[in-house]
């Protein structure tokens, strides 16, 4: 099963809570088929699915941090009035990235993730850079603290790479735990468009290759185009891997 192609709301900034319709548009224009965006812009929608769904599009996750149940629960909400499935935690290590802080993180997720059941959410943790140093020593806590019942993963090619390690090994060592991608390029340090870098995309692709991820998520923090060029660019690029 190939996964289907979602993008991040995150590169359009403030743009996105100021005008969703205006950025939607955009999103279904250059064909992407769902969108992962953090709560707030959808908070005070009456309808916040026919936001999508009048596009084309799906609602495919909510992205926060950790520490707040209240969030959570507005979270769980949102998903279900856009018949939506995924949660999506990062910060576990909060600002000193130390065992106690992930382990506390953990905690925390584990309570989100009993709650979510009731919603038939699944929740999935997104790494930064900081859990996959040491041997991925923030990744291995959260997962020995979490059943992966409850938690699975949602691999960001970006950061696994800035940290020094391969994403395609990363991958196919956590294979049975990843339910979920964050597509992301870089060269040097900076964010660029997929296939612009050196993320080995097809080797990614062909790491999940007979597995049920169902989501695929471009992002990009930043750009020096507009967000809709970086992201058309981006498509484009999956179109012509076949996805």
């Amino acid at each position: 099963m190939k996964p289907k192609i979602g993008v991040q709301l995150i590169v359009w900034g403030e743009r996105a809570a100021k005008d969703l319709d205006g950025v939607l548009d955009e999103v279904a224009s250059i064909s992407y088929a769902g969108v992962e965006m953090g709560p707030e812009p959808l908070e005070k929608l009456a309808d916040p699915k026919e936001r999508f769904s009048s596009r084309g599009l799906v609602l495919v996750g909510l992205h926060v941090g950790v520490g707040d149940m209240k969030v959570v629960e507005t979270c769980l909400q949102l998903l279900r009035r856009c018949e939506a499935r995924y949660l999506l935690f990062s910060g576990a290590g909060g600002r000193g990235n130390t065992e106690k802080e992930y382990r506390e993180s953990s905690k925390f997720m584990k309570a989100a993730a009993k709650r979510a059941r009731d919603f038939g959410v699944e929740v999935c943790y997104h790494n930064h850079h900081q859990e996959i140093v040491n041997g991925a020593k923030g990744i291995k806590i959260i997962c020995s603290e979490i059943e992966p019942e409850l938690l699975k993963l949602c691999v960001d090619t970006f950061w696994v790479q800035y940290a020094g390690a391969s994403p395609v090994q990363f991958i196919r060592e956590n294979i049975d735990r990843i339910s979920y991608l964050h597509l992301k390029d870089l060269r040097g340090k900076d964010f660029v468009e997929l296939g612009q870098g050196t993320v080995d995309f097809p080797g990614v692709f062909e790491a999940i290759k007979g597995r049920e991820i169902e989501w695929a998520v471009v992002e990009q923090d930043t750009t020096k185009r507009t967000p809709k060029e970086s992201m058309a660019i981006s498509r484009e690029y999956l179109k012509k891997l076949g996805l």
